[in-house]
């Protein structure tokens, strides 16, 4: 770091060094402008170099008096012929205030002599000190960019350019005298102005960026080849000294006067000219090619102020008084030149020209310009008290009552009226604000979309407030994804617990800066500030409910250098907290929707699930089933349905069990169902049926990224034989179902093998198993879901309560259905169910394969 402030240094200093020395050299001229020397009051023509012509009398001095007229020649003093105007003051030096000294003057031919009586020395007029003011003007803009950016090589031409127009201004443009002082003043000026074009042209080529790196047209293209190989800048500023030196000498082998302009030759100053006209069209490209929009607005405002300066003042100031030979429209000439160095510090200020910024303080800034106000106001007070002083109506009784309502009736509103303006301009992003804050209230009340609607306060933040840049960050799942912004930003960030409660504490809105302690305690924070810094984040607010995190707010810093202010950041944060409620408020309505949507769509997939379990079941002749089958949810994944059996007009029953929930597992169960029917159609064979039913749903889960969630179906195969006599069963996933003899033993049936869920591999390997059936024996086959009913304090209902249950209920299948689900609600005891029950129930009413009348096919029943 302190290489780098030496280097810094350096730079600066090898610029500062010609620059205080024409700091000084101006100072001296202004100095011996106003010593007490002895003055005859004649001001020199500077364009007749090595004669004494006079361009201007001073009213009432000496030579006024005496009858010295602009035009006339002095040809000598006290009776000694001149040779120089350096002779002339060597010999009024020897002469005091008040002295009558004779001039020898010619006059329209004629010479005469005259007694001019010396004065004391006033040549400086208010001309003269507004040219003095604008030249110290340009020399301290110049200083504070060359200060700011000294690597910049614009920065060290614009100095330059600073440094010349200084001379120019104040020794170019001072009266001319008889002093050795003025002639040495008056020649740095001439200089000043030779080399003052080439380093105009120069800076605006180059200015904010030189012009070859970003335009291709052939005028570039040629200057930066000149530059790359060293040519163009000894091409610049060669120019004029070989125009002047061109000029001189052809003058000298003609044996002419030299046509001078102001000091210098008039082929100089069409040098100017082009070189000037050249500059203002780099500058006027510039303005309307950049690529980058603040340095093309930037160069505009500066272009319209060098050409409202530069020109009135080569029209007014230069080509008037030389072709003309009057001075009347010089100052109106001088005064437009102000506006070249205050347009580009504002435009500095403003749009951060050169790469440098300046930061005000607004609260400052605003102080000095009421006390402007207010001192403008005490002025108007006391004109008014002056204007009267010494009147009949200040000697009145009842002045002072007039005083005052005075100031009342005229000074008061006119202090208010200019007050206003500037509290509106200085403070009108806080009124920006609370405008902001009343609309986002009016869509709260109308119930608007109010995520759109801080989305959309967000993105006029940057127009509110003066900033470059907002953004929005929303919290979805475990990221912030942008919601509104500029693209040089993150799509998304990641959620920090840490940064949200630090920013919580701090009252929710901090500058980036401030987040250095936190940085400490996380790699992720401290990443995350640096890369907001590079993106020129400088303020970050949080969005936060009392139930929930809903986001950030990235402000940049303002687009200009007046910085925010305490007030500013209290209202942002207000409105920030008025955001919060407003996003809680469209968060909670949004999920309030979705769920009412979801409730709807529930209960449709849960009237479509309950149509797709058959109303009645049938299988074949001396058998009598009953069914039932209870959601966990809404909707659930268990299901129950006839097939196709492997015997003529038999019917098979099939139970199955999705491991999902809701409507992933609803829409598998769907499926799985679908599948079924359509391969019994054509393969009623249980083992068969299974093995293709798997790979049909192993395909299609793997297929589908909402089937999967379903993951696996597990299912159990029935078949009753006709006539009675055995029952046929297959599992593929499910328990073991439990067959209750006809004298009221209860076992479970054996198990395959494998019983591997249908989808959850490729290949299944299902066999199927047969048990004989009796008169009055039951089987009971049943989903998982019962097994694992819990009770309040945890415990499992288990095979051996349903065991219980089975073997206390000799009744019907209808009977024996409705027993075990009461005996699973009861033993719940309210506790809602984790997963779907299915119960199903077969009995076989004919021993021998005879059956009376009343065994004919039974109807099930399903809840």
């Amino acid at each position: 770091m302190g290489v780098m402030i030496g280097t810094r240094w350096r730079q600066i200093l090898v610029l500062l060094v010609p620059g205080i020395l024409a700091f000084l050299l101006a100072g001296l001229s202004i100095a011996d402008m106003f010593l007490p020397k002895p003055y005859d009051g004649v001001v020199l023509e500077a364009d007749a170099p090595g004669r004494l012509v006079v361009r201007q009398v001073v009213a009432g001095s000496g030579a006024d008096v005496a009858g010295i007229r602009p035009g006339d020649v002095i040809v000598g003093i006290d009776r000694d012929v001149l040779d120089s105007p350096a002779n002339a003051a060597e010999i009024l030096n020897h002469h005091s205030i008040g002295d009558r000294v004779p001039y020898l003057v010619r006059s329209k031919g004629h010479l005469r002599e005259v007694l001019v009586k010396m004065g004391r020395r006033r040549i400086g007029g208010t001309m003269y000190l507004v040219a003095c003011l604008l030249g110290f003007s340009f020399f301290f803009v110049g200083l504070f960019v060359l200060i700011r950016q000294p690597r910049l090589p614009a920065t060290r031409v614009f100095f330059m350019m600073c440094v010349l127009f200084l001379l120019f201004l104040v020794c170019r443009l001072r009266p001319a005298s008889y002093s050795w002082v003025d002639s040495f003043v008056l020649t740095t000026g001439t200089l000043a102005l030779l080399f003052l074009p080439a380093t105009f042209l120069h800076f605006f080529m180059i200015f904010p960026r030189p012009i070859w790196e970003w335009r291709r047209d052939p005028l570039a293209l040629v200057a930066g080849t000149l530059a790359r190989r060293g040519v163009l800048l000894p091409l610049l500023y060669l120019l004029p000294a070989a125009v002047y030196v061109g000029a001189v000498t052809r003058a000298h082998m003609r044996n002419v006067a030299l046509a001078l302009i102001s000091g210098a030759p008039a082929a100089n100053w069409w040098v100017m000219v082009v070189y000037m006209l050249l500059g203002l069209g780099a500058l006027a490209i510039s303005s309307r090619w950049l690529p980058d929009p603040r340095q093309r607005r930037g160069a505009g405002l500066v272009f319209l102020g060098t050409v409202f300066g530069v020109v009135p003042f080569l029209v007014l100031s230069v080509a008037f008084p030389s072709f003309l030979n009057t001075e009347r429209f010089l100052f109106y000439g001088v005064i437009p030149l102000v506006l070249v160095p205050l347009t580009f510090a504002y435009a500095i200020i403003r749009f951060q020209l050169l790469d440098i910024r300046v930061i005000l303080r607004k609260s400052l800034m605003y102080t000095i310009t009421t006390a402007l106000v207010t001192a403008a106001y005490a002025l108007g007070i006391a004109s008014f008290n002056w204007l009267f002083r010494g009147t009949q109506l200040a000697a009145a009784p009842y002045f002072p009552l007039v005083f005052a309502l005075a100031i009342v009736l005229l000074f008061e509103p006119l202090r208010h009226r200019l007050q206003e303006p500037v509290n509106r301009f200085f403070f009108r992003e806080r009124s920006r604000l609370q405008t902001a804050m009343e609309e986002m209230g009016e869509a709260f009340t109308a119930q608007v979309d109010l995520t759109s609607v801080v989305r959309e306060l967000v993105r006029r933040l940057p127009e509110l407030l003066g900033l470059r840049f907002a953004a929005l960050y929303l919290q979805k799942s475990s990221v912030l994804e942008r919601a509104a912004g500029p693209s040089v930003l993150p799509e998304q960030l990641p959620a920090m617990p840490l940064l949200n409660d630090f920013l919580t504490r701090r009252g929710g809105l901090v500058r980036v800066e401030q987040l250095a302690p936190l940085e400490m305690l996380s790699s992720e924070v401290e990443a995350l500030s640096r890369s907001l810094s590079e993106s020129g984040v400088e303020v970050i607010g949080t969005l936060t409910s009392p139930r929930r995190f809903l986001g950030l707010v990235l402000l940049s810093g303002t687009a200009g250098q007046i910085t925010l202010e305490w007030e500013d950041l209290r209202l942002v944060r207000g409105l920030l907290q008025q955001a919060s409620i407003a996003l809680e408020t469209g968060t909670l309505l949004e999920e309030r929707t979705r769920q009412a949507e979801l409730e709807r769509e529930l209960k449709i997939a849960a009237q479509i699930q309950a149509s797709l379990l058959p109303r009645q079941l049938e299988v074949a002749t001396g058998w009598r089933v009953a069914a039932a089958c209870h959601p966990a949810r809404e909707v659930g994944g268990d299901f129950y349905t006839q097939l196709p059996g492997a015997h003529g007009g038999s019917r098979a029953l099939v139970y199955g069990d999705v491991s999902g929930k809701s409507i992933p597992g609803a829409l598998l169960m769907m499926a799985a169902h679908e599948v079924l029917h359509a391969l019994a159609i054509a393969h009623p064979e249980p083992g068969e049926l299974l093995d293709l039913a798997n790979r049909r749903l192993h395909t299609l889960r793997h297929s589908s990224s909402v089937l999967s969630r379903g993951s696996f179906v597990a299912l159990g195969y029935i078949a009753c034989a006709p006539e009675g006599g055995s029952l046929r069963y297959s599992l593929a996933g499910q328990p073991p179902p439990l067959k209750r003899h006809a004298d009221g033993r209860v076992e479970e049936l054996l198990m395959p093998r494998h019983r591997i869920p249908l989808g959850a591999f490729p290949q299944g390997g299902y066999r199927v198993l047969e048990t004989p059936m009796e008169k009055g024996d039951v089987v009971l086959a049943y989903s998982d879901g019962v097994l694992e009913s819990m009770s309040p304090s945890g415990e499992f209902f288990g095979v051996e309560r349903l065991m219980e249950v089975l073997e206390a209920c000799p009744g019907t299948p209808e009977e024996i259905v409705s027993q075990v689900l009461e005996a699973v609600e009861s033993f719940a005891d309210g506790r809602a169910a984790y997963d779907d029950i299915t119960v199903l129930a077969v009995s076989c009413c004919r021993a021998d394969r005879m059956c009376g009348d009343n065994c004919e096919t039974r109807t099930g029943g399903n809840a």
